[in-house]
């Protein structure tokens, strides 16, 4: 069987080419039975032409869509603007978890996937191939002939990602992805997160399925997944895209001592600042770790515990960050802005703990309400969402389509475009004022310009 995978990257921030891990471990799985996997990555901007041709010289039997929350317009107008398909269409991802009602609004999709897609597309491909009914799968919701939706009760979730065959990067051209980010190879050795931040789709798809969410793969496969990598491909960096990288104590200190024996390449480390401490620094410094991200998102400290969920101290964040740069790591925050509730005032917070913090790099997006997560329905319940700007396109996470009268459209925006000069204005000018250039109304634009000298523009302003 033939399976043509569609993942959108529509008007994305910074220009960077992605590996899709959900889609290239759903890759290796269908290859290992025999069947046959090609990705379409529509990056940049809107243009089904290119895939009216793929579909035509490829003829699949299925087409599969992976699907997050920014991208469901593209989708949903991409199986309206090709219909009628001639292939069986699926889309999983995070969207169809959080929100299933998604079948519902698109006729031209004949199923969805609930939770890990390995297993329910290999059965969904197989049981085509064989002429059987596709209605009783586990984990998928099927559209009938008659138009009515069959949903299936959810499998558990895989118990032992070992089993998993290792990840497909030959689906795209994985060295172009490398060379995009700096030479940097991502890796994601486990699954699920143990919090439950309200704007996050976890708090969610860790209840759709039955079993353990947090999941990691032995430390020696991920070793080898490294050498494989590392072997084919010219690399330079390794970012460890996990976000619960340290949340398993025992492996964590396993692949800490064990990768430095077998490699000397830098890595990347995404971490909470409650999890960091002097041992873990130690051990961080023992693997050759250059950078450590983590997540701020607000700077009122009872604001992040009330309405984001995020129960951590000012001190323990000021902390991390100082015992990193003692280290010798890079810091790099991620924040948010234009949230429920959230003032100027209170924005100001998260601007002087940056400021405080002074990380190397950051990263400020402009909240997006989530269908199903419980802060984007409480948008929702609230009448936050401005109907003339739900279905807006603009580059993601730099516009809002929330109408609050404490904190405007105008105020959001002039706060997402002051916030580096306000948090490096007294600490370095050199970093300020490219991350200015970057967040203003013209920074995409910019930024695409300078592709050619953006690694020198990089390193002069953050130092990486």
């Amino acid at each position: 069987m033939k399976v043509l995978v569609i993942y959108t990257d529509i008007n994305v921030r910074g220009g960077a080419l992605s590996y899709q891990f959900g889609i290239g471990q759903l890759s290796a799985v269908l290859k290992k039975h025999g069947h046959e996997v090609r990705l379409h990555h529509m990056f940049g901007q809107y243009d089904v032409e290119p895939l009216r041709v793929a579909l035509a010289d490829y003829a699949p039997d299925v087409v599969a869509f992976s699907i997050v929350y920014p991208q469901y317009r593209f989708v949903r107008q991409i199986l309206r603007e090709l219909s009628p398909w001639k292939a069986f269409t699926v889309a999983g991802g995070a969207h169809p978890t959080v929100f299933p009602a998604c079948l519902e609004e698109i006729p031209e999709l004949n199923a969805i996937c609930i939770g890990e897609g390995e297993y329910p597309l290999l059965e969904l491909v197989e049981a085509l191939r064989d002429g059987r009914p596709v209605d009783s799968i586990p984990s998928l919701w099927v559209r009938t002939p008659g138009g009515s939706i069959v949903r299936n009760e959810t499998r558990p979730f895989i118990a032992n990602l070992d089993e998993l065959p290792p990840m497909d990067r030959e689906i795209c051209d994985y060295q172009a992805i490398i060379d995009s980010d700096f030479k940097t190879a991502t890796f994601q050795f486990g699954r699920g997160c143990p919090f439950d931040c309200t704007y996050c789709s976890n708090h969610i798809i860790c209840r759709r399925q039955k079993g353990p969410y947090v999941r990691f793969r032995s430390v020696d496969l991920c070793l080898e997944e490294i050498r494989q990598v590392t072997t084919r491909y010219r690399v330079g960096n390794l970012y460890l895209n996990d976000d619960t990288f340290m949340v398993k104590k025992s492996w964590f200190e396993e692949f800490c001592d064990k990768y430095p024996r077998q490699f000397s390449l830098p890595i990347l480390v995404n971490a909470r600042p409650e999890q960091i401490n002097e041992e873990v620094c130690q051990r961080l410094a023992q693997a050759h770790c250059t950078r450590v991200t983590m997540g701020i998102e607000h700077g009122n400290e009872k604001y992040r515990a009330e309405v984001l969920r995020r129960r951590m101290t000012n001190e323990s964040i000021v902390k991390a960050f100082k015992l990193c740069r003692d280290y010798g790591f890079k810091t790099k925050s991620h924040n948010l802005v234009g949230l429920p509730d959230e003032t100027p005032e209170l924005h100001q917070d998260t601007v002087r703990l940056n400021a405080e913090i002074y990380p190397d790099s950051f990263n400020l997006h402009i909240f997006e309400p989530y269908p199903g997560t419980h802060l984007g329905d409480r948008c929702e319940q609230e009448g936050l969402i401005d109907p003339r700007r739900r279905d807006l396109v603009f580059v993601g996470q730099t516009d809002t389509i929330l109408k609050m009268p404490q904190f405007t459209r105008s105020q959001i925006l002039r706060c997402f475009r002051r916030f580096p000069y306000e948090v490096y204005k007294k600490h370095s000018l050199v970093k300020a004022i490219p991350y200015l250039i970057y967040y203003s109304r013209y920074g995409e634009k910019i930024i695409r310009m300078i592709q050619p000298i953006k690694r020198f523009i990089r390193k002069f302003a953050m130092g990486v």
